[in-house]
């Protein structure tokens, strides 16, 4: 399941990703979640791990 977050950054930083974004002809969310996969995976962190486990229903 995906969920919506909403983030607040300065204006620079978003022209810039948007530049990025646009250069490799993908979504500013495409590029967003590469960049959090990315800073992650050089922390040793394995997010994916629990993607496969649901979680219970409240």
């Amino acid at each position: 399941m995906k969920v919506a977050v909403n983030i607040r950054m300065p204006e620079d930083m978003k022209r810039v990703l948007d530049k990025i974004a646009g250069s490799e002809f993908r979504s500013l969310n495409s590029l967003i979640l590469q960049l959090l996969d990315e800073q992650l995976e050089s922390k040793g962190i394995d997010w994916r791990k629990g993607a496969e486990e649901k979680e219970p229903k409240k």
